[in-house]
């Protein structure tokens, strides 16, 4: 079955991925690793109907060996995830090359390159555009009988300056022949908008309606999008796109502009695609767009800027003004709703005193009204000798250090604001369990039947201490989905709660060494879920990528002593919450019980949590490089903080002298963990 005609003909939203090839004049190059990796986190942002909205291609094999070698790894290894596509110009020869590069990987294809205008038949065929596209059918027709199983596209080069009844007539015959798609190309990017709309009108309607049509439409006038906006409007529904706009010359339309477009809003997607449209078999999950976007950036050297649309590192940002306290009124979508970005304060030359507060308490101080204008002046004088619009965090961080030093001289003495969380030096399995924890040792948890469970390959469903909730674990990622009656491939989170899963883990951290013991700390004191950046050169394990979500590992650490006896039988787990679609994670056995039902077991914890206290899900964060923290999702640990992430954030800083001195275990018989919960810090 080709599941791309059948999308683009039930009327969802195709996306021919183009950047891991980057066109005939390609400035950037990716590797078969990160080719393998884009595809499989493209797929992902559509769950298990990535192949029916995703083409990917995936290189062009006749370039060389390695790229060959490139195509074949994205075609075996992200099957599932998109539908894989290798490239190859009009020659039968090269059109099976490239059927041999993706043979035997589900939803594969390849896509025939044929000249269709006068000019580029002279250029690639020394022929007249007639010769060249009457060879083109010859090839489609080869490669369709050779085929067997793998559809195939063919791509009409320059079709806006060819003679469009004869492109129409060619479209129409290579549909007829076999062919999934036909792509028209835009090929030197020299259309309007109004021209888009009437190529593709006037191509559908000669062609027929069998003829399913994409657009290819190049930049080079700043009119990507525009021009492929205008094709969808008439109909089309496979749309050539690139990450970040990579392409030869100056891009096409970029992938994360164009779908955040169609997605974010249904009245602008019913704008273009029509009233009634329904462009989805899963809705697409744009919190990923920033994320796929970093890491293409990285890969490639293509900078994301300031006015980069939707994944740049302006968006979610606010420095001065009305917008600091208004900021619906001033942006067209919500960041943090749509993308998954939480709004952040930037301090610049226009800071006002409301927002240099702002930032100062983000970073731990809370400046009175004379330190305020103190540190407003020092700022704007700043700015204006480094000619840099805005101040770094850690530049206005020392220099509150010193300015609050100077004020409270008599104040006694606080973690630095910049200070890093440490995880305790002594190893956990030599520390020495309180008189508690051999108590509650002594009366364990009944493990029997999730012991079996989880070796006979089935999920189960754990406690941790309260306040947080129940999870559902187990030895395979889609078992943890299939619990939870979710999509199979949706990425869920490692347990490193065994050291030898959490050191192989970290040698393929992107952490510095203080901010390396700043994560085991979040993981197994303070018991959050962590976001951990994956060095760009670094291969996790296999068993680690069902966790990688844009370019980062999904961590959760908690060591809770009663579960010990299980773990430890375990070292390699994966975990969620427990609570299916729709519904809060389970807070107590019985909920859970209720909502798993009798297959999956529950292991009772009540009697050592308490039960009266309000329960949730972990807080994620994320961590960088340098041990910076990022607020991505609320939960049992910041709650107490109050509504505002920034407040969690600080007592993280400021709680970096006493987090060091806690064993790295969770407390036990119902108290709270470390630093959450009912607040308490003994």
């Amino acid at each position: 079955m080709d599941v791309i005609r059948e999308s683009a003909r039930a009327g969802r939203m195709v996306f021919f991925e183009e950047s891991a090839r980057d066109g005939a004049q390609a400035k950037t190059l990716m590797s078969a690793d990160f080719r393998v990796r884009l595809a499989r986190e493209q797929g992902a942002v559509f769950g298990a109907d990535g192949p029916r909205h995703v083409v990917f291609a995936a290189g062009f094999p006749s370039v060389c060996g390695q790229e060959f070698e490139a195509t074949r790894r994205v075609a075996l290894e992200a099957q599932g995830s998109v539908s894989p596509a290798a490239i190859c110009r009009g020659t039968v020869s090269d059109a099976r090359l490239a059927l041999s590069a993706v043979r035997g990987a589900e939803h594969a294809r390849v896509m025939v390159i044929v000249a269709a205008s006068e000019a580029t038949a002279r250029a690639l065929v020394h022929g007249d555009a007639h010769t060249a596209l009457a060879g083109g059918l010859d090839v489609v027709k080869e490669a369709v009988g050779l085929a067997d199983g793998i559809a195939v596209d063919v791509c009409l080069v320059d079709a806006p300056r060819a003679d469009r009844a004869l492109v129409a007539e060619y479209a129409a015959a290579m549909t007829a022949q076999g062919a999934g798609t036909v792509v028209l190309a835009d090929t030197v990017g020299d259309l309007l908008p109004d021209q888009s709309r009437a190529l593709f009108r006037q191509v559908a309607l000669a062609a027929g309606p069998e003829a399913v049509l994409v657009s290819h439409l190049h930049n080079d006038l700043g009119l990507g999008l525009a021009n492929t906006l205008a094709a969808l409007e008439t109909g089309v529904r496979v749309a050539a796109c690139s990450w970040l706009g990579l392409a030869e010359r100056s891009g096409m339309v970029a992938t994360e502009q164009l779908l955040f477009l169609l997605a974010h809003d249904p009245a602008k997607a019913a704008r273009v695609l029509g009233t009634g449209c329904t462009p989805w078999w899963t809705q697409p999950d744009l919190t990923r767009l920033p994320g796929i976007a970093r890491m293409v950036s990285r890969e490639t050297g293509v900078p994301l800027t300031v006015t980069t649309p939707v994944v740049g590192t302006g968006v979610a940002t606010i420095s001065t003004g009305t917008p600091f306290t208004h900021p619906q009124t001033f942006q067209p979508y919500d960041p943090q709703q749509h993308l998954g970005l939480a709004p952040s304060v930037v301090l610049t030359h226009l800071a006002s005193r409301r927002v240099l507060r702002a930032v100062a308490e983000r970073l731990g101080h809370d400046l009175d009204p004379l330190q305020t204008r103190t540190a407003l002046a020092w700022v704007k004088d700043r700015a204006y000798q480094s000619g840099q619009a805005v101040v770094a965090d850690a530049d206005f961080a020392a220099y509150l250090d010193g300015l609050t030093a100077q004020q409270q001289p008599q104040a006694p003495e606080q973690p630095h604001a910049q200070e890093e969380l440490q995880a305790p030096e002594q190893p956990h399995d030599q520390e020495q369990p309180h008189a508690q924890d051999q108590a509650l040792t002594s009366a364990a948890l009944d493990t029997d039947a999730a012991a079996a469970a989880l070796t006979s390959g089935r999920a189960v469903v754990l406690p941790n201490p309260s306040p947080l909730t129940y999870v559902v674990a187990a030895t395979g990622p889609r078992l943890v989905n299939e619990a939870k009656q979710r999509p199979a491939g949706q990425e869920v989170a490692l347990w490193v709660h065994d050291e030898a899963v959490w050191t192989e883990l970290s040698t393929t951290f992107d952490l510095a060494p203080g901010a390396l013991a700043t994560a085991l700390a979040l993981l197994r004191v303070e018991l959050v879920t962590l976001l951990v950046p994956v060095r760009v050169d670094a291969v996790p394990p296999q068993w680690a990528l069902p966790a990688l979500r844009d370019g980062h590992l999904l961590l959760f650490g908690a060591r809770w002593q009663p579960l010990a006896p299980l773990l430890e039988g375990f070292p390699r787990l994966y975990v969620s919450s427990a609570n299916r679609t729709g519904q809060p994670p389970a807070a107590t056995a019985a909920l859970a019980t209720a909502m798993f039902g009798p297959d999956i077991p529950v292991v009772d914890g009540d009697g050592l949590r308490d039960t009266a206290v309000p329960h949730a899900a972990t807080t994620m964060l994320r961590i960088a490089h340098d041990g910076g923290l990022t607020h991505i999702r609320p939960g049992a640990q910041d709650r107490a903080h109050g509504p505002d992430p920034a407040a969690y954030l600080g007592y993280l800083r400021n709680a970096a002298q006493r987090l060091r001195a806690m064993p790295p275990h969770t407390p036990t018989s119902g108290e709270s963990p470390n630093g959450f919960g009912s607040g308490r810090q003994s």
